[in-house]
């Protein structure tokens, strides 16, 4: 009884924030800002209390240790102020990208994904790069949830659990580097000041990079695509009309279309926030389009589970943008800047290639992507590297591309690891750990080229 009281408090305090926040957007005043902290608070300390597993101690730490460096420090209370407010557009986008995996479900796209993956079923490797494709361009909208679909689609063919992670690894990882409906690119923009509409192309060429790596190196693997073919056979050629499939294709380029004019229109405060705004608008609209608004409204009754299901993640980001704003009012930010100043001089391609590696290192050990970018995009700047900025932003995303794969606690490796059955450790350090080295030499070699054409 006291649990569903505080997780229905939880949702309602959550729901109440972003509601001031985005009503601050337009009417700002002092009054909504004494609410937008209340309420953050008011979402800390019962997040806390309802969070379970290592975000809950990393999130504990991180507060902690953000509150003794503020303290030792006698920082000022403005910097309090910025650090809990931080990363909130993050938060906020965790929440509200949800929305758009409704109409998805309810417009009958998932009948049109087993057809077209039927058409490609004669030969393994066209079949992993159709796998991979589709879940590129579905990760793109829906994140982690475009894994479980995948799954859903496929699990009765009983593929090696090697494949299905290699599919999983490839067509994920490699939306990471350019949605906007992504946290990673949004907090890379967001530390970086980069719009955007500056950096669409460039991680669009990454993400593109990276996925066609991703096949180059599963096209090598003649053990991998041995063990599978066997299961093709399994594959049931069906008759269903593909039509839906191109609709959803013209519905994600309208998604991308959205933000960058949406960003030219508009000026939030964080593109976050356009962002967010845009997936409920977006999502209300094509659930209209498609004749299934009742319905959506319908299903928007069981949204308050996904804001729990999330509120590890929310008060996580929190706590870690609270950390890393004080840590960068700190002299630690001059023993952070220092370390890596001592390598500046030598080729771009060498002092990229310490933070992918020293990405790799922290990932390896545990330590959550958004701890490492928050702590990299705090305490450097493009100029003390020698870096141009959308190559800064880029490097950014390098590091959390190369951690996220070596990662065991990482949100993707464990939902990864629960679908095929293994463990995350298996699964970051035996079969993605060759990957992972990959992810990080290829990604340098791209920021370094990159920035040789920004500057």
């Amino acid at each position: 009884m006291v649990n569903k009281f505080l997780e229905r408090a939880y949702v309602l305090a959550m729901l109440l924030l972003i509601i001031v926040v985005f009503t601050g957007e337009f009417f700002p005043s002092e009054a909504l800002i004494k609410m937008k902290i209340a309420l953050i608070t008011l979402v800390l300390l019962l997040g806390l209390i309802l969070a379970r597993g290592i975000p809950f101690y990393f999130s504990v730490m991180g507060l902690l240790l953000g509150h003794i460096l503020f303290w030792k420090y006698n920082l000022d209370y403005g910097i309090w102020l910025e650090g809990i407010t931080k990363n909130l557009p993050l938060t906020i986008l965790f929440v509200v990208v949800p929305i758009l995996s409704i109409p998805l479900r309810l417009g009958g796209y998932l009948d049109s994904f087993h057809h077209f993956i039927s058409r490609y079923s004669n030969k393994v490797f066209s079949l992993f790069t159709v796998l991979t494709g589709i879940l590129f361009g579905l990760s793109s909208i829906t994140n982690l949830g475009s894994v479980r679909i995948i799954h859903g689609i496929i699990e009765e063919i009983q593929f090696p659990t090697k494949f299905l992670a290699k599919v999983f690894l490839v067509g994920f990882t490699s939306s990471i580097a350019w949605s906007p409906y992504f946290g990673s690119v949004n907090l890379a923009l967001y530390y970086t000041g980069v719009s955007f509409n500056e950096y669409v192309l460039w991680g669009f060429l990454y993400g593109i990079g990276l996925f066609m790596m991703g096949l180059f190196f599963f096209y090598k693997d003649q053990d991998l695509q041995s063990q599978t073919s066997a299961n093709l056979q399994a594959i049931k050629v069906t008759t269903e009309n593909s039509d839906k499939f191109k609709q959803l294709g013209i519905v994600l380029l309208g998604l991308f279309l959205a933000v960058i004019i949406g960003e030219k229109l508009f000026s939030f405060s964080s593109m976050m926030l356009l962002v967010s705004a845009i997936a409920v608008i977006y999502g209300s609209a094509w659930a209209a389009l498609i004749k299934k608004f009742p319905e959506f409204l319908a299903q928007l009754k069981e949204y308050p589970s996904t804001v729990l299901q999330v509120k590890n993640e929310s008060v996580f980001f929190l706590a870690v943008g609270f950390f890393g704003v004080v840590l960068a009012n700190t002299p630690l930010k001059g023993v952070i800047e220092s370390m890596f100043q001592s390598i500046v001089g030598y080729y771009t391609f060498v002092v990229i290639a310490v933070i992918m590696f020293f990405a790799l290192l922290l990932g390896a050990l545990g330590v959550h992507m958004v701890i490492i970018v928050t702590v990299l995009g705090l305490a450097l700047s493009p100029e003390t590297l020698g870096l141009h900025p959308i190559a800064f932003a880029l490097t950014l995303l390098g590091a959390w591309q190369t951690a996220t794969v070596v990662c065991p606690i990482a949100p993707f490796s464990i939902v990864s690891a629960g679908l095929i059955k293994t463990t995350p450790f298996t699964l970051c350090y035996k079969w993605n750990r060759n990957h992972a080295f990959r992810v990080a030499i290829f990604s340098t070699t791209f920021v370094t080229i990159a920035n040789w054409i920004l500057l």
